[in-house]
């Protein structure tokens, strides 16, 4: 009977314990995806699928504050090139100043990058303050192939990055999914594992139901998220069964005007 008391008081201790640890994996999981999410801008969804979602979320924000020519134009970034990670950029977009819709063209900061010294001094002699700042203004290219019509003096900006997020089999346990993140040009990580084959994104689209997957046409519509992240833990030694735990999180989200 002792021994019997024992194997039991074991097992709940055991179950308990892993069940803490996969409440803990889910939480830290959909808090990091819910932040991600909740930067995205207007229009910002760019894959809204079951078990993928790609968002743009900006690197940074900016203004034009001098224009050279059809091509050219100095812009004013606070923190300057020190303030975001270049190889994270996924492309530039402008923002109209009627309807403060966002038009997203994909662009490395190579091929924007003009690398001018001169842009604080041009940007000074039409008005602006880059007093202790001059580090913070830099030249851009190419604006004339990307946007039309080009963009103008005042216009605000944005050099933003693209974050995927899938749902697919863990390499870190097999017998589970895991929750991957890749930006635009790097590599796939692994973030979380233990996930359950309900796991999943889906979507709000006005109203107050979810679907699973938004097609093209109606993803601009897209006003929440809700992160379906349960989890599971195959049966270990002294566990009589998996171990689950249903994990959800709704996200409201600016993508729309």
């Amino acid at each position: 009977m002792v021994s019997g008391t024992f194997l039991v008081q074991s097992q709940y201790y055991s179950s308990q314990k892993l069940r803490v640890g996969v409440h803990d994996n889910a939480r830290v999981a959909t808090e990091r995806i819910a932040a991600e999410i909740r930067s995205t801008m207007q229009d910002g969804f760019v894959v809204a699928g079951r078990r993928t979602l790609t968002i743009r979320a900006p690197l940074v924000l900016g203004v034009i504050c001098n224009r050279l020519g059809s091509q050219d134009g100095d812009i004013h970034t606070e923190g300057g090139e020190t303030a975001f990670n270049g190889a994270d950029m996924a492309g530039i977009a402008v923002r109209d100043a009627s309807t403060g819709a966002w038009d997203y063209q994909t662009a490395t900061w190579s091929y924007i990058d003009a690398n001018n010294s001169a842009a604080a001094d041009d940007c000074a002699d039409n008005g602006a303050d880059t007093t202790w700042a001059a580090s913070e203004f830099h030249r851009v290219q190419h604006l004339g192939d990307l946007f039309s019509p080009t963009p103008v003096e005042g216009d605000v900006m944005m050099l933003f990055r693209e974050t995927t997020f899938r749902i697919q089999a863990s390499v870190l346990d097999t017998m589970t999914l895991g929750l991957f993140r890749q930006v635009a040009g790097g590599s796939e990580v692994e973030f979380a594992t233990g996930m359950d084959t309900t796991a999943q994104f889906q979507y709000r689209t006005g109203g107050a139901t979810y679907a699973d997957t938004v097609t093209s046409g109606a993803i601009g519509n897209i006003d929440a998220v809700r992160i379906v992240a349960d989890a599971r833990l195959p049966a270990r030694s002294g566990v009589l069964e998996d171990i689950t735990f249903g994990w959800t999180v709704n996200v409201a989200v600016k993508n729309l005007p």
